[in-house]
């Protein structure tokens, strides 16, 4: 019988209900004629959420740290052209830091492709608008017709969440949205989620390394962060005494106060984490891609050397395994799956490692001692160490702090991480910029939750839309600036390396420092702000930020020369160094 027009509903209509059937409560984005049809059904969808963003980019770097603090997936949706292209720099991040982001992007008119119409990137090839996001996403999806609307968001959404998580793109030519479908019964329409045990065999062979290992290190990334794996790998190391290690997307794995946490890896990670690492005979790498920063550019001599050392390697996505480092044992399974079961086969084993407990617990102490100082010692302009620190102590151990990638080193170093997820870094694709946007997906994932973004100055000019963005959205999401004048992460290594500075200052055309009033421009958007300019007051007005109530903002100087340990190696320091001595040669001397 064919249908009748009360079985009938828009595309857009059918497919804001089976979103709502897959668990998405929120929707990120921006509206224009390419997608006002799905607009105006997620409005009439009184289940979702709609965040208006004042920039695309704003829109997906929010859903990106909304699945990273909870699990669940936030939607974006843009128009065709530039509201489409103004996301690929977000899907970076959320693709290398492994986020589960479903985004719906118009096209034109399905009949205008070989026309040339508006906004259509056609030089090259027709209709080419979403060959631009292949390398920035798991899977782009092409809808072929407005029947194929919701099968696709569905294959999409179980792209998504299944193997490793990530960012996947929709691309629907506009006039799809609006076509009639039959009404879809959404209620029996249910995501699926698929989860790999671990192989027996290679669980045992695990255990039976481990209990022949003398130091043994738990080493977790942030594939260690899935539901569950926090958790089992807390049980595991504490039932047994195995020190933990990380990356730094996979801080708050083990509550950072805790006597087996050693700390992050890398260039700046910790030195107990660096030293334990290095010390293994036996590493259990839980979750990680082991990425270049975090492991000291791969060095024997800052890292670990597999072999000698063993390496047990458990990641749910199988191209991880023996990309980097041969694994002795390589476990292709969900993070808590094989971790619960490896802790249950090690108790047939009965290893004891209590000098190995105790030389962790001394590199913990002598850290502790050796940060006191820096960390404790006010002074004007500020230490991040010192910033962070009292920052630490204002806020509950649940608190999601969202770290830039400038400060995100202090953070590793100053900012011990007590739950899961509760820190959001761009460690991947290292978006500056990212870390002012991505705070407004946090608040709206976990409501009630103190979120507080630590960003530089150059990060809120980077990602300034967020401001409004916020402000219109009456998010209670609190920034501190921290003021150093410029891009001084990198004035860092450009003064080390070649004596000069050029760009990473913020100047005018005179030369003299420029400046950016932070709080006036705050303000102008409607977000309550103030600036710290005494030592006596850090505390103060960190507290009224944060107890506010709503989007504040508070600007804390800190020094351009600030001290970080650098406590591990990143061989892009050595190409530096090379090419430096070449040019000043080159010049004469001269710099």
């Amino acid at each position: 019988m064919p249908s009748t027009p009360e079985t009938l509903q828009t595309a857009a209509q059918s497919l804001v209900r089976v979103m709502v059937a897959h668990g998405i409560t929120t929707v990120f984005g921006t509206v224009g004629h390419g997608n006002l049809s799905l607009i105006d059904a997620i409005a009439g969808e009184k289940r979702l959420n709609f965040v208006s963003a004042f920039h695309e980019q704003v829109a997906i770097h929010a859903a990106d740290a909304y699945f990273r603090v909870s699990g669940r997936v936030a939607a974006v949706v843009t128009t065709v052209g530039p509201g489409a292209t103004n996301l690929t720099t977000g899907l970076g991040d959320a693709l290398l830091d492994s986020s589960a982001v479903i985004v719906i992007t118009g096209g034109v008119p399905s009949e205008y492709v070989r026309k040339d119409p508006l906004q259509s990137l056609s030089v090259a090839a027709d209709n080419s608008q979403s060959e631009i996001f292949r390398p920035l996403t798991k899977r782009v999806f092409e809808v072929g017709s407005s029947a194929d609307l919701v099968p696709t968001f569905s294959r999409a959404f179980s792209e998504a969440i299944n193997g490793r998580p990530g960012p996947v793109l929709m691309h629907v030519p506009l006039d799809f949205f609006a076509g009639p479908v039959p009404a879809t019964n959404a209620e029996s329409v249910a995501p699926a989620r698929f989860v790999p045990f671990p192989d027996p065999a290679q669980i045992a062979l695990a255990a039976k390394a481990i209990g022949l290992a003398e130091r043994p290190v738990l080493y977790c990334g942030g594939g260690a962060q899935a539901e569950g794996a926090p958790e089992a790998i807390t049980e595991l190391a504490r039932e047994f005494g195995i020190p933990v290690a990380t990356t730094m997307s996979g801080q708050g794995v083990i509550d950072e106060d805790d006597p087996l946490a050693m700390g992050t890896t890398g260039v700046v990670g910790t030195r107990p984490g660096n030293t334990v690492v290095r010390e293994a005979d036996l590493v259990i790498a839980v979750g990680t891609r082991f990425p270049e920063m975090d492991t000291s550019s791969w060095r024997s001599d800052f890292f670990s050397g597999f072999p000698p050392a063993k390496l047990i390697h458990i990641d749910i996505d199988p191209l991880v395994l023996n990309r980097v480092f041969p694994s002795d044992v390589a476990i292709n399974a969900d993070a808590a799956a094989a971790v619960r079961a490896l802790r249950a086969e090690l108790r047939s084993v009965s290893p004891e490692w209590s000098d190995w407990s105790e030389r962790a617990a001394t590199l913990r102490e002598d850290w502790s001692r050796e940060l006191e100082e820096v960390r404790s010692t006010p002074s004007m302009p500020f230490e991040p160490a010192f910033v962070l620190t009292r920052l630490r102590e204002q806020l509950p151990a649940a608190a999601v702090l969202v770290s830039g990638v400038g400060v995100r080193h202090a953070v590793a170093q100053h900012y011990p991480v007590r739950s899961p997820r509760t820190l959001v870094v761009a460690s991947g694709f290292g978006t500056m910029g990212q870390e002012t946007a991505a705070p407004l997906g946090a608040v709206e994932a976990l409501p009630g939750t103190p979120v507080v973004a630590v960003v530089g100055d150059g990060a809120v000019l980077a990602c300034l839309a967020a401001l409004p963005t916020a402000a219109a959205a009456g998010e209670n999401v609190t920034w501190v600036v921290l003021d150093n004048g410029g891009y001084a992460s990198i004035a860092i290594y450009q003064a080390k390396h070649f004596g000069r500075l050029l760009g990473t200052d913020f100047v005018d055309a005179a030369g003299a420092p420029y400046t950016v009033d932070f709080v006036q421009l705050a303000q102008s958007f409607g977000i309550s702000a103030d600036r710290v300019v005494s030592e006596s007051e850090l505390d103060e007005k960190l507290a009224a930020a944060i107890a506010h109530g709503g989007p504040s903002l508070v600007v804390v100087p800190i020094t351009r020369t600030p001290r970080i340990q650098g406590t591990g190696h990143w061989d892009v320091n050595d190409i530096f160094a090379a090419g430096a001595t070449y040019s000043r040669a080159g010049e004469g001397g001269d710099v």
